[in-house]
């Protein structure tokens, strides 16, 4: 059909609506989880036949209007999951799934990896969690709609969920703009497309451009997608079509299907997969080690032995995945769960220990544990022995998909280093069995309501915080305005303390290192040319007759660059002993400087008569304390922001958190750091990668774990977050367990003199049977008569 057809329907059925929807509304009170289906409602779905092979997927496409997708149609709409796939495969029942139902889940089970809001500008490293998990914000009660849910974490979701509200929904946020972008529908070809051609760095620039109701098609590869959704006016609807009056920015999106891979049926062929390969699993369940080479990370040892992360992780139609760990069965309700935990199959045991479960799944070896305690598999989880990097000092410093944005490639670099997230890390689980955890220390601002903390939107920290998260962003303005007038080989620089810094591609700060006979306890701007840093404004007599012309002629390219800085707070000017120059009307004006402006001689501007350094004392503290750090924030930011939002006409008592550490003004203004749970890390247990048994813990021995020095009770983890502060949470391995260090070391150092210990007692119990074996032939030889009794 037509747009014009389209614009048409959609059109009379808004009407339509309009006049009917007092009655659905009254009729709409099912419930929004996943149900039974009903006798008629089971034709919609494919009844396996007992065949293990796939059928073939050349089916035709539909959109959201549920019309049939013409490839060569001018203008053509994205293909929607929901009307292509659902003839066969009952889409309602596919979206209460793990993945996307997490607003509507009744049950939740077992913590899992949060969403982390991640703002460096502001040190925000907020888990958030629909799924209402520990140490989790609810995205809801925080003010946070679907549509910033989505804009924020749409990247890693396989659309459904908050990505495609009803419509009801959507109409209640105002602010979104759903009827621009559309909704994302779940995402069939994000699991199970075996084609090389899907892209999830495409689904993710997609995304971001707000493209949602055409991110699948262009991350399948089916079509490709031009235009920007964002760039739309919010009246602009699906129906209205191409904007005719911008062809190069507003461009609206469109799809350009690949005509050749369409039938005369106009059948598209989908490659799948009914189980996803690991690789798409691994797109935003990929976990490794910090500043790790790729060959050298071992894959997990079920993936060398050829599983697949499906054996195990295994879904019906529902798409409630098996998560595989103890008990599970019993929250879920999913008897079968059983049998995909390391005890169920492995050794054939439930939770509780009773040998009820079919061990031996897919071939899994029975381990015998020659030698090791029973206690521990009462006390320990398997993972703590199995799975993880090895304990050693410091912790190990990992970063996942889904907290660090890994696996989107392009020109930009979308990965990051922040949040810091550890593992692993020893703490009871809810089963009271030590497990280990991956750990990430949460940072935010807040207020406080009653006793309990309400975390602010990054937002309404920066509308309140004004400049002052700012001092990277106006020294780097200065300098890209510079680098207008400077040379190909030239690079202008603020050098200050320690370091140098240059503008950077993304607008933002580059620092490096200088050597420490370099290093000047004043600030300079200057161009650098190689390894050689001249001064911006060099020291020469500008009442010398034979002054050099070229100075003058650079200061002017120099002003009117400067005079391009839109955050300028004044009118650019450069003091050189006592002469002032200014760019005025098009020309060098050169005069006499002031006596209070010759005594401050350097680039900087003119405001209200006084002269202003290019860069105020405050920034080039801020950007020189932070340099070689991933800190973004100072305790000097954090008490002059604590003190800002303190004016914003309220009465409420704001708080940042970072490190483990709560901090906030006393009432003399200064800031202070205290302990509070609010601050407390936030964990998850971690499952993979599992380690070769001979890489277990207690493989080598006892002394494994128990020694006076070991790492698995004594490393310490210090707090880490934005902030740079020495006020941070200092803890132990032993502390996240729950167990006295002091005794752990004691019973660890016995190991020691278990070996002399097991000498002397295999001494003592040789003379002590030899002493019985004499004294039993005494006995025996008077029983005999060899022996005269005296």
């Amino acid at each position: 059909m037509s747009r014009v057809g389209r614009t048409f329907l959609q059109a009379f059925g808004g009407a339509l609506f309009a006049v009917l929807a007092p009655v659905l509304v009254l009729a709409a009170d099912a419930p929004a989880q996943t149900a039974a289906p009903t006798a008629g409602q089971a034709s919609k779905h494919v009844v396996w036949d007992g065949n293990r092979t796939l059928p073939a997927h050349l089916i035709p496409l539909r959109d959201e209007n549920d019309e049939p997708v013409i490839p060569t149609e001018a203008d053509p709409l994205p293909y929607s999951a929901r009307f292509t796939c659902g003839p066969c495969h009952d889409y309602s029942t596919i979206r209460g799934g793990w993945h996307f139902g997490a607003m509507t889940a009744a049950v939740n089970g077992r913590p899992g990896e949060p969403w982390l809001q991640v703002d460096p500008k502001t040190g925000t490293v907020l888990p958030l969690s629909y799924r209402k998990w520990p140490g989790s914000y609810d995205p809801k009660a925080l003010g946070l709609t679907a549509w910033d849910f989505t804009l924020l974490f749409g990247r890693n979701m396989p659309g459904g969920g908050p990505a495609e509200p009803s419509d009801e929904e959507a109409l209640a946020e105002p602010q979104a703009r759903w009827n621009v972008s559309g909704k994302a529908e779940v995402n069939c070809l994000a699991c199970h497309n075996r084609s090389g051609r899907q892209d999830h760095s495409e689904w993710a620039k997609q995304i971001l451009r707000e493209n949602l109701r055409w991110a699948a098609t262009a991350a399948g590869g089916i079509g490709e997608v031009g235009g920007m959704a964002s760039r739309l006016k919010e009246t602009w609807d699906i129906v209205d079509g191409p904007n005719l009056d911008d062809h190069e920015w507003a461009v609206v999106p469109s799809v350009k299907y690949r005509a050749g891979d369409f039938d005369s049926k106009q059948r598209y062929f989908f490659d799948l997969n009914y189980k996803p390969a690991d690789d798409r699993c691994l797109v935003c369940h990929s976990v490794s080690p910090k500043d790790a080479a790729m060959w050298s990370v071992d894959a997990d040892v079920h993936t060398a032995a050829g599983l697949k992360c499906t054996d195990c992780h295994r879904n019906d139609l529902g798409h409630l995945m098996v998560r595989g760990y103890e008990g599970e069965a019993a929250d879920t309700g999913n008897r079968t769960a059983e049998s995909f935990t390391c005890r169920g199959c492995h050794l054939g045991e439930n939770a509780n220990g009773d040998k009820t479960v079919l061990p031996g799944r897919l071939g899994a070896p029975y381990p015998k544990h020659t030698g090791l305690p029973l206690v521990h598999f009462k006390r320990l989880a398997c993972t703590v022995c199995h799975s993880g990097p090895k304990p050693k000092e410091g912790f190990t410093r990992v970063r996942t998909s889904r907290a660090n944005r890994l696996g989107v490639y392009g020109v930009a670099t979308w990965s990051t280093d922040m949040p810091s997230v550890i593992e692993p890390v020893y703490i009871k689980d809810g089963r009271d069995k030590i497990s280990p955890q991956r750990l990430v220390w949460p940072a935010f601002w807040a207020k406080w309501a009653g006793k309990t903390l309400v975390p602010l939107k990054p937002a309404e920290v920066e509308a309140a915080a004004g400049d002052l998260l700012k001092p990277e962003e106006r020294i780097a303005q200065v300098l890209i305005a510079l680098s207008q007038v400077t040379a190909e080989d030239e690079t202008p620089v603020l050098a200050a303390g320690r370091f140098v810094f240059a503008p950077n591609v993304d607008g933002g700060l580059d620092a490096t290192e200088r050597a420490a006979a370099q290093a000047a306890p004043a600030a300079v701007w200057g161009i650098r040319k190689g390894s050689e840093i001249t001064p911006l404004v060099p020291d020469f007599d500008p009442s010398a007759a034979d002054k050099d012309p070229a100075i003058e002629t650079r200061f002017q390219e120099f002003l009117q660059a400067l005079g391009t800085d839109t955050a300028k707070p004044g009118e650019p000017a450069i003091v050189v002993r006592k002469a002032l120059y200014r760019f005025i009307g098009g020309f060098l004006d050169i005069s006499e400087a002031p006596a209070g402006l010759a005594a401050t001689p350097g680039p900087g501007w003119l405001v209200e008569g006084k002269f202003v350094p290019l860069a105020t004392d405050f920034d080039i503290r801020t950007v020189t304390a932070k340099a070689g750090t991933e800190q973004t924030l100072t305790e000097e930011q954090v008490a002059l922001v604590l003190g800002a939002l303190a004016k914003t006409g309220t009465e409420d008592e704001y708080v940042y958190v970072s490190g483990g550490r709560l901090f906030q003004l006393d009432k003399a203004g200064k800031l202070f750091a205290r302990k509070n749970k609010a601050a407390e890390p936030v964990t998850w247990p971690l499952a993979h990668n599992v380690r070769p048994a001979q890489q277990s813990l207690g493989w080598k021995g006892c002394t494994d774990c128990h020694s006076g020095g070991s790492d698995f009770f004594f490393t310490k983890l210090k707090g880490a977050g934005p902030l740079l502060t020495k006020s941070v949470d200092k803890r132990s391995a032993a502390s996240f367990m729950g167990l006295g260090g002091l005794f752990q070391r004691v019973f660890g150092l016995s190991f020691i003199v278990r070996p002399a210990f097991k000498i002397l007692l295999a001494i003592c119990a040789f003379v002590a049977g030899s002493l019985l074996f004499l004294a039993g032939l005494v006995a025996l030889g008077r029983v005999a008569g060899f022996m005269e009794k005296r």
